[in-house]
């Protein structure tokens, strides 16, 4: 017997449906009515970020397969996930990343209003150590070290002549010390000064005092004689500076390889 062209035997021919494909189809009127119209993208795609849904939470896997995010939940049907929304465990998961999502916000906000307020303190704290114009007294004597007969520079700079209106004897300013540092003439915008290096000493409010040195290698040694109680920013400022707050005098030593030691290094 043929059943080519029999009733049902092509799609749109007009034959009675199953009662498998009744259900089938009810459910998914069923669905599309209880999900109004929503389309649930998966969870795999990404959205877009003027696209407003009314369950945020709820998404498709790669089977297609409805999942709630925030409670890792699966549901194989929308009235499944209609119970699930309007259930304790949803619920209480919905408070708690409200909590956490403002903590989180109160916590940023409050560290930004704490980083302003330690940036505006700074600024007017460079703001009150205006500079004076004044020079400092410098002296400078040339040393040598009588244990391998190396040859070096004493500095003592004098800070007590200071002017009261940008004094910096507050607490917190007192606390900050005089600062060296090796300045080389490529980082100088005059063109004459490179190939040279120059010892920069700073102290606000008053001037820079930069010195001359020679090309040589400075010698960091291992017992210091300079008794420097503040450790500073860096290996120079430790082991070659010393600075006394009651006298206001800061003094800088080091010694220099001598071309006979640079000779046994090689």
């Amino acid at each position: 017997m043929n059943y080519l062209e029999g009733v049902g035997s092509k799609k749109g021919g007009g034959g009675i449906a199953s009662e498998s494909q009744f259900n089938l189809q009810r459910r998914k009127e069923v669905e599309s009515l209880l999900s109004k119209g929503e389309n649930v993208p998966y969870t795999f795609q990404d959205e877009k970020d003027d696209q407003v849904r009314s369950n945020p939470y709820i998404y498709k896997n790669h089977s297609g397969k409805l999942v709630c995010k925030l409670c890792n939940t699966m549901h194989m049907s929308w009235s499944s996930v209609e119970r699930h929304l309007g259930g304790k465990k949803h619920g209480l998961n919905v408070l708690r990343r409200g909590i956490s999502i403002e903590k989180s916000s109160l916590g940023r906000e409050g560290q930004t209003t704490h980083d302003f307020r330690q940036q505006q303190k700074i600024i007017e704290a460079k703001q009150s150590l205006k500079n004076n114009g004044t020079i400092p007294v410098c002296k400078i004597a040339t040393v040598k070290n009588p244990k391998n007969g190396s040859v070096g520079l004493a500095i003592q700079v004098n800070y007590s002549s200071e002017v009261k209106e940008n004094s910096v004897d507050s607490d917190d300013k007192a606390k900050v010390p005089p600062l060296i540092r090796i300045v080389s003439g490529l980082e100088l915008s005059d063109t004459k000064q490179k190939g040279k290096k120059f010892l920069v000493i700073a102290y606000e409010p008053f001037e820079n005092i930069a010195i001359e040195l020679p090309p040589n290698e400075i010698i960091f040694s291992e017992n210091n004689d300079m008794d420097n109680n503040n450790d500073g920013v860096d290996e120079l400022n430790e082991k070659c500076t010393f600075w006394d707050a009651i006298s206001k005098l800061y003094y800088v030593q080091f010694f220099f390889k001598q071309a006979e030691q640079e000779q046994g290094d090689v």
